[in-house]
């Protein structure tokens, strides 16, 4: 019986997370006729085609999608079994797979890998940004060794662990009503406003609506967009209200291009480490987990220095 390679596998499921042969092809480094070239072989090897051709795109059929959360298994074992091979001495080397919800990702995790890189020049770290639900499904299918994401996931099929503590402030432009209007606006004043909040599977939104479900406050006038920077650019234009973490909008906040609304609604939440419980620890992982752990307690030093 022929047998793929490795390479042939790692390409379908790179092409399979794209639904793109083009970008699939950037991020392996090899031009797009390797990577068509193959897919045809993978293909013929297991017998039948495995993507649908829709347009410039290609989509999963059936068979690829039965195939497809195998594959990224076998290719997550792969890793680890080089990673058991190069890290039990020595230097640390390898590869590592993060994940990072869209608020850890894009306003200050970044920064903060930039440094462990610098310490240890021989590891090689994938980032990976997405919402909530996103970077969890990724973790639970092995495309990822380490996920840090907002709020509680679905699920008690993951190793969680709280990692920082984050607040989320509900935020206007600054020729709004409530900005600045008085110290402390109702929760239910809020509920009729114009809302712009983050779309469904997105942490920042399930722990606000946890939290006006706990008062009983249902909102009316909600529009939903899937990226925090267009969110704050409405809220700024003076099309609605939003809930943010401090995070996100501290630059904005100091600067006066959005306003903090002061309600009786305080919200704050956990961003969280996960993994799959059963994931063979390499003394990378563990290298990973302990520096994740000490940074969070230097920013909390940090932070609480500050105040």
């Amino acid at each position: 019986m022929e047998i793929m390679t490795f390479r042939q596998l790692e390409i379908f499921v790179q092409i399979a997370r794209y639904e793109n042969l083009t970008r699939a092809a950037k991020t392996l480094f090899i031009s797009q006729s390797a990577a068509s070239m193959a897919l045809r072989e993978f293909e013929r090897i297991i017998g039948g085609p495995v993507f649908h051709r829709v347009g410039r795109g290609l989509v999963l059929n059936d068979r690829g999608r039965m195939l497809f959360p195998e594959a990224e298994k076998i290719l997550a074992s792969a890793r680890e079994l080089v990673d058991m091979a190069k890290s039990e001495e020595g230097d640390l080397t390898g590869e590592l797979f993060i994940g990072c919800s869209t608020t850890i990702g894009n306003y200050f995790f970044p920064s903060w890998l930039k440094i462990f890189c610098e310490e240890n020049p021989q590891v090689k770290v994938t980032l990976n940004v997405g919402n909530t639900k996103e970077i969890a499904n990724l973790v639970r299918e092995g495309a990822l060794d380490i996920g840090l994401v907002e709020g509680a996931i679905d699920g008690c099929d993951l190793y969680e662990e709280e990692w920082l503590r984050d607040e989320l402030v509900i935020i206007a432009s600054p020729s709004h009503s409530f900005a600045g209007a008085r110290p402390v606006v109702s929760v239910k004043e809020i509920a009729n406003e114009q809302w712009i909040l983050r779309e469904r599977g997105s942490g920042t939104l399930s722990t606000f609506e946890a939290a006006l479900t706990h008062k009983n406050i249902r909102l009316h006038n909600v529009q939903e967009i899937g990226q925090t920077e267009a969110i704050k650019r409405a809220v700024e234009a003076g099309m609605g209200l939003s809930c943010l973490s401090r995070m996100a909008v501290e630059e904005e906040l100091l600067d006066g291009r959005l306003e903090e609304v002061a309600t009786d609604l305080i919200i704050t939440r956990w961003f969280r480490i996960i993994s799959l419980p059963e994931q063979y620890r390499s003394r990378l992982f563990q290298h990973m987990m302990t520096w994740l752990r000490t940074l969070s307690s230097r920013f909390i030093n940090e932070k609480t220095a500050r105040s």
